[in-house]
């Protein structure tokens, strides 16, 4: 009888083991398609770069380099203890080349950069291992936005072959009438493109990036 029960009890248990793996499911491969304009963001000017309100604090260091396919932008600050901050932030302004960034702006005890998020730890380093120097705190922020690189992908996509249909009848239209309400419809057409090509530009300028503010104390 044991003889019997062993290999119908094994059987259950490889079927037990299989059914415990999910498949993936068809909505979590698709990528959203939506478009949603309310995520342009819009460039600062001057000052300590500030952290988006839409991004989740989190260290610099919980976040692993992304792929070449995420569109990642990250923000944040370091506070530096220094002792002498005029002289601190013109020693880290001459360093930028260290990490192939850009002074957006500085004082007398804060520098700003804009710089890849590759080289940040290659920053926080290079604070750690100056003479004098000492870092007291500092928080970083990062935001996904590749759901939003392949969604206005898509509405360009979709936009340029309107616009192709509309070039088409505007061809072989027979009055002026017809002429002036297709060219209208074609400019709102070129409008939506260049506002979904000026949002794409951004992600990409911004993605792989980082934007840091070093304040010095």
């Amino acid at each position: 009888m044991m003889r019997n029960l062993l290999p119908c009890l094994l059987a259950f248990g490889v079927l037990s083991g299989c059914a415990s793996y999910p498949s993936e499911s068809v909505a979590e491969r698709d990528v959203e398609t939506r478009y949603d304009d309310s995520f342009v963001a819009n460039d600062s000017s001057g000052g300590p770069a500030q952290v988006p309100q839409q991004a989740n604090a989190g260290l610099a260091t919980e976040a692993r380099l992304e792929r070449a396919d995420l569109r990642i932008e990250r923000a944040g600050w370091i506070r530096v203890d220094s002792g002498e901050e005029m002289q601190a932030s013109k020693k880290l302004r001459r360093m930028a080349a260290q990490f192939d960034a850009t002074v957006m702006s500085f004082n007398d005890h804060a520098v700003s950069f804009k710089m890849p998020s590759a080289r940040l730890e290659l920053l926080l380093e290079a604070i750690e291992k100056t003479e004098g120097w000492e870092i007291d705190e500092f928080d970083f922020s990062a935001w996904d936005r590749t759901g939003e690189y392949f969604s206005v992908e898509a509405r360009i996509a979709s936009t340029t072959a309107v616009k192709e249909r509309m070039l088409k009848l505007l061809e072989s239209a027979a009055t002026l009438e017809e002429v002036l309400k297709i060219s209208n419809k074609l400019e709102d057409i070129q409008q939506q493109l260049d506002g979904f090509q000026g949002a794409m530009r951004d992600i990409g300028l911004k993605a792989g990036r980082v934007e840091v503010a070093i304040i010095f104390n």
